[in-house]
């Protein structure tokens, strides 16, 4: 986009669209916990953005997640037209799966007033979001050619997230580790960390192509971008 620079990103646009996520779930979880001994194994996001299970504050978290999926879109479509150049198809594939998981993340905020319970439109939505904003990372890393073990970390995670999609349900909320709400925070988290790093190597891209004026920025000249 116009006037949006990885710099811009990193440093307002993800902090904005994480302060308001974040906020929106404490907000929620105040009023979730409200009279009750609090339990981190019982803040799962779903549960403090559900009408049912949270009938007096799941609207800040709801409102939260949505706000938080649109302001990451430009994000998503300045780091597409930086690396379109050197890598159109990864590039594209990359802005795909932004688009898959930036809208799901939306939606969820967006339809929670009338979600009741963990319908099966839910679960798929909130996959979605997390594949999809994991994939688009590390497809993104993969095109600027960012350091191997950045992308390495990245594609753990979303492998761990298409085992939990397709695999066994794991949860069984006995202790911390093995809660539903510890993974999905673990994963807001990731996400988070992940978009930031790409901005930093996109940063870096630009910077190093900006050095040399006559280099278009191909393959050969992302790989500098590394962290």
């Amino acid at each position: 986009m116009p006037g949006l620079t990885p710099r811009l990103v990193r440093r307002a646009l993800i902090p904005a669209s994480y302060l308001v996520f974040f906020a929106g779930l404490m907000a929620s979880g105040a009023i979730f916990f409200r009279g009750k001994p609090f339990d981190a194994k019982s803040a799962i996001i779903s549960d403090l953005a559900s009408p049912d299970d949270n009938p007096r504050g799941y609207g800040p978290s709801a409102a939260g997640t949505a706000i938080a999926g649109i302001l990451l879109a430009p994000a998503a479509m300045m780091f597409h037209q930086r690396l379109r150049k050197g890598w159109p198809k990864l590039a594209l594939a990359g802005a795909a799966m932004f688009a898959l998981g930036l809208g799901a993340a939306a939606a969820i905020g967006i339809f929670a007033p009338f979600t009741h319970g963990y319908t099966p439109m839910h679960i798929q939505l909130a996959y979605a979001a997390f594949i999809g904003i994991c994939g688009g990372v590390l497809l993104h890393l993969i095109a600027a050619r960012a350091a191997k073990g950045l992308i390495a970390l990245q594609c753990a995670v979303l492998l761990v997230l298409v085992y939990l999609y397709v695999g066994p349900e794991l949860f069984t909320n006995d202790r911390l580790l093995t809660s539903l709400a510890f993974w999905e925070w673990v994963m807001c988290v990731d996400c988070g960390v992940g978009l930031w790093a790409l901005a930093v190597v996109i940063e870096r891209v630009t910077e190093d192509v900006a050095r040399t004026p006559f280099m278009p920025i191909q393959a050969g000249a992302v790989g500098k971008g590394r962290i």
